[in-house]
């Protein structure tokens, strides 16, 4: 079978895709890629054929105004209308896009075509084609309501009525976004009644939808529609080509109980005040940590103290069996990783769904509940970073959750979904 795959977004975005694109390679099946073309390289050199869309859209979810709605910031009501200026805002770069995907679709004539919600052709597409559109997202609280926990972007818990409702408001300017967006297409595609109405039945209750997180993290809702599946996590194959320096293996041997810290892709408007921060932690403390420096998060100081060791980057993969503890931003796939891996974790939320992650993680009894990283101080980092280090019972926790996790079945689910 021929596979296109569509994400707009960061690296984040990206990488569940990417991690998939592989499985199905794997499994024999033809496979195109459509990403912002920044993500060129990295597509290509995994030998993915290529196709580079519009990088308007990261501008815009860049932005000062927009890390409103992605950051936390604000009350309920400020998000809400937030998210509504974002919408109205990206509408023509929008247009852009819409028409790069339907162009896409029309030359590769694939067979099945795997998108995120930020990809709105694919919806209308999938609307004439039954059965061909598969919408993924390594995201729960997106689309799909819980009353556990409010829509991303619109804060943590405020209650079962005010949970649902925030879902309704998200998704009415997500279903309004399609329909403005599919309004010189509705006739060639047969959708002269489309409304928004139509639009929301069939992404709610039609449209294959599959979140690829792990159900030991974010079991299944009961009353999620049939036509929604959880499918477990789904990261690429580890790195080959990469070597430790010496120094780094000498100071991984020399501390038998490690520590990871990374803000991965995530920067903070005082990189140097916040790694000064953890540092005086991690020294006075004498707790032993590899930092990675990521895309400016944090940065290597002219004086590094003996009990760390800064990399600009280091796979996850490698590095993870190795460690007893991590602190990280909360991105999906790194939660999922440091689980994986026994690893108990104190997350520093940067944006949208890492606060969703830093919830779980301390309900789940995995770390102490972390501070937003536009609230944290050495101080607060000092009163989380102990209780990880010095509390048992969160590394034994994550080891647990790590032995359900390897139990799941999420390749073959997803696969088995993906070809049906």
């Amino acid at each position: 079978m021929k596979y296109l795959l569509f994400s707009l977004g960061t690296r984040g975005d990206i990488e569940p895709f990417l991690a998939i694109a592989e499985q199905l390679k794997s499994a024999g099946h033809e496979v195109a890629c459509a990403f912002p073309e920044q993500f060129r390289e990295l597509s290509e050199n995994l030998g993915h054929r290529f196709w580079g869309l519009s990088e308007l859209f990261l501008e815009l979810i860049e932005g000062e105004r927009a890390q409103m709605v992605l950051g936390g910031k604000g009350n309920l009501f400020q998000k809400i209308s937030t998210l509504g200026w974002m919408m109205t805002s990206s509408q023509g770069m929008q247009r852009e896009i819409y028409s790069q995907q339907q162009e896409i679709i029309q030359i590769e004539q694939p067979d099945q075509v795997i998108f995120n919600q930020k990809c709105l052709y694919p919806v209308v597409w999938g609307m004439v084609n039954p059965g061909r559109a598969t919408l993924l997202s390594p995201m729960p609280c997106t689309l799909h309501e819980t009353a556990v926990h409010a829509s991303l972007g619109m804060g943590s818990d405020h209650g079962a009525f005010l949970n649902k409702l925030s879902y309704r408001f998200s998704n009415f300017f997500l279903f309004l976004s399609i329909k403005n967006a599919s309004k010189k297409v509705q006739a060639e595609l047969g959708l002269d009644k489309l409304s928004t109405k139509t639009i929301k039945n069939h992404i709610l209750s039609a449209q294959t939808t599959v979140y690829t997180c792990s159900a030991s993290l974010f079991p299944r809702p009961e009353d999620w529609p049939e036509n929604v599946h959880l499918v477990g996590h789904h990261e690429r194959s580890p790195e080959t080509n990469w070597q430790p320096s010496e120094a780094l293996l000498a100071f991984i041997a020399k501390h038998p109980k490690l520590l990871l810290v990374s803000f991965g892709s995530m920067t903070n408007s005082e990189p140097r005040q916040t790694t000064a921060d953890i540092l005086e932690v991690l020294a006075e403390h004498q707790i032993p940590a590899i930092i990675s420096t990521g895309s400016g998060g944090l940065v290597r100081p002219t004086d590094v103290p003996e009990n760390a060791f800064f990399v600009e980057s280091i796979p996850y993969d490698w590095i993870m069996p190795q460690l007893y503890a991590v602190v990280h931003h909360g991105g999906s796939g790194t939660t999922h990783l440091a689980l994986k891996n026994g690893c108990a974790s104190l997350i520093i939320p940067h944006i949208l769904d890492q606060h969703l992650w830093n919830d779980l993680i301390s309900e789940l009894r995995a770390g102490p509940k972390g501070v937003p990283i536009k609230r944290l101080t050495a101080q607060r980092f000092e009163n989380k970073v102990l209780p990880l280090w010095q509390h048992a019972p969160y590394k034994q926790r994550a080891e647990s959750l790590a032995l359900a996790m390897a139990s799941e079945t999420g390749k073959q689910d997803l696969l088995r979904l993906l070809s049906a």
